[in-house]
Parts: structure tokens; C-alpha cells; sequence
């Protein structure tokens, strides 16, 4: 099982969009947590079309946590549903509700991501959207149980420039730990001049997420247009199907190499 932890530098390089189709399209049961320390309930009021949490969300697991509780048992009962029907469950954790709430939050960090990684035992895995990196990283206690950090870009000179900035206390908050996940880019709109191969070569780091410029197709995600016809099977759904696959195969891959490091030998 798997926590994906998706962020971004600056401006609005897509990263809330990338974090819902990959949610969308992931082959296992899958939580999207939204954990933007600067809150705008965009897949509610978007994707979800003005959806009530009731309640539901990290402001009540704020509450529990300061009531003592524990988190894990509580969590799936937070959640908003993101589909209905199929094999498959897609929920959301609905995120802060007003500016500044994140400050109450601080204490919370390190319980919600033990949570988030004790759904590996109800077979579920977990896509955060950490919003912007600040200037001191993202929350410790979400990078401590991730098994891949994604820095969203677009292919732009301004936002490459602004994501090699924040990549610094990134990489130093990630090396910092004992056991830190992959860490990687998700592009959007790939050839936007430049191409993830000259992208990943300046960065030195993989694109492990690439996404074509389709504005239209966005929105639907983004804003909750219409779905055109046949978008479930078309190519912007379908290149998130093929980079969740593939993402989620090379999670499960590389716990099974450290397992097998940290089994005793005989």
C-alpha cells in the first residue's frame, strides 16, 4: 500500500488536479486528503459541486485529537465519498475550513499521517494534496510516512524557476529522515517548452507524473463541468490511469525491496 504525497511551489501548476485524477484513476481503494495549509475546498465546491462535509474533515479530527483520540479508528468516518459504486472506494478527508486553521493543526500533523499509514492494514492507500510548500518544507509528519514526495510544475521557465526555490527545504526536511520517500515531479502540461526529459535532466530528480495541456478536460476535474463524451476512457483520464498504475506498482516494489533489506538473515 501507498502514501503519495503531492505539492507544489508556487502559482497554481495544477497540483489539487493532479492529486483528484490520480485519485480517480488509482487501482486500490484510495483516501484523497486534503491537507492545503491554505484552504480553498476546491474538489468540494469543484469536482464535487458544492458537496456539504457536515462536519466532516480535519477540523473533527482536531477535535478528537484534543479529546485524546485516537485518529486511525475514527478516519474513514471523515470522509466524503469521491465516487459511488464499483470495486473500487475513492473518499475524500475534507480539509481546513477558515484561514489560519492550519496553526491549530500543528500538534495534529504527526498522529494524521501514523493514521493515514495504518489504512495499509484496511488495504487502502493515500493521496495527500499538501498545497504550496513553505519555506520551511511541508508538515514532517506527513513526509515521515510517504513512500513518494511529487513537486507539481508546469513546464514553464516561471514555474521551474519557483520550484527549484521551495525543492531546497524539501530536499533537506526529506533528508532528515531516516527512511525518506521517493521524491519526484508531476508535470503539467509537458512541451510547454520543455519536455520532462530536458525537465528531469535539470532537476536531477524522475517525472513520475506527466500530464498533456487540456484546459477543457481540466476543468472538469477543477471546476465540475460537464464531462464530454467517452472522458472516463479518453487521454486525460487515461494518462493519470497509466501514471497511477505505474506509480503504485513501483510503491509496492520498492517496500518489497526494503522489506527483504530489513528481514534478518539466516
Amino acid at each position: 500500500m501507498a502514501v503519495v504525497v503531492l505539492a507544489s511551489a508556487s502559482g497554481a501548476p495544477g497540483v489539487t488536479t493532479t492529486a483528484l485524477g490520480l485519485s480517480l484513476t488509482w487501482p486500490r481503494h484510495v483516501l484523497l486528503a486534503d491537507c492545503d495549509r491554505d484552504p480553498s475546498q476546491s474538489i468540494q465546491a469543484g469536482y464535487l459541486g458544492g458537496m456539504d462535509a457536515a462536519g466532516r474533515g480535519l477540523g473533527g479530527l482536531a477535535q478528537l485529537h484534543r479529546q485524546g483520540a485516537a485518529l486511525a479508528p475514527e478516519l474513514w468516518r471523515h470522509t466524503l465519498p469521491l465516487t459511488t459504486g464499483g470495486p473500487v472506494q475513492r473518499r475524500l478527508l475534507p480539509g481546513f475550513t477558515s484561514a489560519g486553521a492550519c496553526r491549530l493543526f500543528e500538534h495534529v500533523w504527526t498522529d494524521l499521517g501514523q493514521a493515514f499509514a495504518l489504512l495499509d492494514e484496511q488495504g487502502a492507500d493515500v493521496i495527500v494534496d499538501a498545497g504550496r510548500v513553505s519555506v520551511t518544507g511541508l508538515p514532517s509528519g506527513l513526509l515521515a510516512v510517504a513512500d513518494a514526495v511529487l513537486l507539481c510544475v508546469r513546464s514553464t521557465l516561471r514555474s521551474l524557476a519557483a520550484a527549484r526555490i521551495y525543492l531546497i527545504p524539501l530536499e533537506d526536511q526529506l533528508g532528515s529522515l531516516a527512511s525518506p520517500g521517493q521524491l519526484g515531479l508531476a508535470v503539467v502540461g509537458k512541451g510547454r517548452p520543455y519536455s520532462c526529459g530536458e525537465i528531469s535532466s535539470q532537476f536531477g530528480l524522475k517525472v513520475l507524473s506527466e500530464q498533456v495541456w487540456s484546459p477543457k478536460s481540466a476543468a472538469v476535474l477543477s471546476d465540475g463541468d460537464d464531462e464530454p463524451r467517452r472522458f472516463a476512457s479518453g487521454p486525460f483520464m487515461g494518462a493519470f490511469r497509466a501514471d497511477a498504475t505505474r506509480l503504485a506498482e513501483q510503491i509496492t516494489d520498492a517496500r518489497r525491496v526494503r522489506a527483504a533489506l530489513l528481514e534478518p538473515s539466516r
